[in-house]
């Protein structure tokens, strides 16, 4: 992986958090929202996040050269981003699912069914994921013209030598 990758999927990670902040917050559900979660949940909620990102990041930049004016290396990151978005958001839809999941069985009374913990993470995963599959390709394609913008910055920045 990219020193470039590491640093967009971390950068795409911050964007990401800050956004899905800034949604729940005035709402007044971010307390609610955080009661649910513990502090090993959240903390790998995030990691899942930032692990899925730094790969589908690493995955729709590779090979390309996106320092340059090349309108052709330009279109093609754009279509990379909208399908790698795409699978970042199921890839993180399945892990967030995953995550619930086993926070819900290991805190859960004994009178619990386990089978219905499972039948309702299976219905929501599916369902869930061709949302996360729209949402994730637009994110993607925000993120990827967030990118080509501070790359553009970032030369003029540094000069024609970079």
């Amino acid at each position: 992986m990219s020193a470039v990758a590491w640093a967009l999927g971390t950068f795409h990670t911050s964007v990401v958090g800050i956004a899905l902040l800034l949604l729940v917050y005035p709402g007044g559900g971010l307390g609610v929202t955080l009661g649910g979660l513990n502090t090993l949940t959240g903390l790998a909620l995030f990691v899942a996040l930032w692990t899925t990102t730094v790969f589908t990041t690493g995955r729709a930049i590779r090979g390309l050269r996106l320092i340059g004016d090349d309108r052709a290396e330009t279109g093609a990151f754009y279509r990379r981003a909208l399908r790698w978005g795409a699978a970042n958001g199921v890839l993180f839809l399945i892990s967030l699912v995953v995550i619930l999941v086993v926070n819900a069985l290991l805190t859960a009374a004994p009178s619990v069914q386990i089978g219905a913990i499972l039948a309702l993470a299976g219905f929501e995963g599916i369902i869930g994921s061709f949302v996360a599959f729209a949402i994730g390709a637009l994110v993607g394609l925000v993120l990827a013209g967030l990118d080509l913008v501070a790359l553009r910055i970032a030369r003029a920045v540094v000069g024609p030598t970079a």
